[in-house]
């Protein structure tokens, strides 16, 4: 692991968090400092995720990145957790803010994850020195450098006191775009994310409306599969099917639904409220 720095008066410094009220004079990083030339997006949200929230977040951040767009979010479990990983799985990569020194980061068990940003050529970002004294509220001073980092901030999943609504709260005092998920009004897990949309954020319900305001040009991207998965994508692009019709023409039904959730978290397909798998537009 090399940590380098950045000071707040270099060149390669990032000029969006220049612009906030209080920019850290040092940024600590770890792999490819690069990689805050490309358009930024903050995904965030609670740690606490649904399997829905988590399936929303690798799929925004998956495809978002597949247009090129770089991922940054908190390195926590969750929402933060799956949007890294979605975000891997594109051309735009991903950045972990952390709120303790790079070398001492948190959560233990995802250093593994954070070793596997920087092998695919994303971030790991600190305003802490190595061994430097963190506390609990350094958690919420952190978000400002990701609302600050990113053009728009988008909420997955939040309960209405979070660290998510924070982050948000900071990309609206510094004028970006901030986006959230709805959810049920009886989930409290969505009672930060329809507060926020109740104040102003804007209401976004796919990849393509988060990139039409950041200013990111949307190419219609080409679904390669094979083997089963391509013969259950090619089923269900004739029409919506039960998991009783698809079990009837696919014999296999442990690896019918490992393939059909694999489907789900790739954005490909959705389960309705009719009770069917039914393919999900690719534009």
């Amino acid at each position: 692991m090399k940590v380098q720095n950045v000071h707040l008066g270099d060149k390669s410094y990032p000029q969006l968090l220049k612009e906030i009220f209080d920019p850290p004079r040092v940024l600590y990083y770890w792999g490819n400092l690069e990689i805050l030339e490309r358009p930024l997006c903050a995904i965030v949200g609670t740690r606490r995720a649904s399997a829905y929230g988590e399936t929303q977040a690798f799929r925004f951040a998956k495809e978002l990145s597949e247009r090129g767009v770089c991922i940054v979010s908190g390195l926590a479990f969750g929402i933060d957790k799956a949007a890294h990983l979605g975000a891997l799985e594109g051309e735009g990569g991903t950045v972990a803010v952390v709120a303790q020194g790079i070398e001492e980061l948190e959560p233990s068990g995802h250093r593994g994850l954070a070793q596997k940003i920087v092998e695919k050529g994303g971030l790991i970002l600190s305003e802490k020195a190595q061994g430097e004294i963190y506390f609990k509220s350094d958690y919420l001073v952190r978000n400002r450098i990701i609302a600050g980092l990113c053009k728009g901030t988008l909420v997955i999943e939040a309960p209405f006191k979070s660290g998510a609504r924070n982050t948000a709260k900071h990309a609206l005092e510094y004028g970006r775009e901030v986006m959230a998920l709805p959810g049920r009004i009886t989930d409290e897990k969505s009672e930060g994310t329809n507060a926020l949309i109740q104040a102003g954020a804007a209401l976004v319900t796919g990849p393509k409306e988060v990139a039409e305001m950041l200013g990111v040009g949307w190419t219609k991207r080409k679904v390669i599969l094979d083997g089963l998965a391509a013969e259950i994508f090619a089923e269900l692009q004739k029409a919506p099917r039960s998991p009783a019709e698809l079990g009837e023409k696919f014999s296999s039904l442990r690896e019918l639904y490992e393939i059909l959730g694999a489907l789900e978290m790739k954005g490909l397909i959705r389960f309705t409220l009719e009770q069917r798998y039914a393919v999900l537009p690719q534009g």
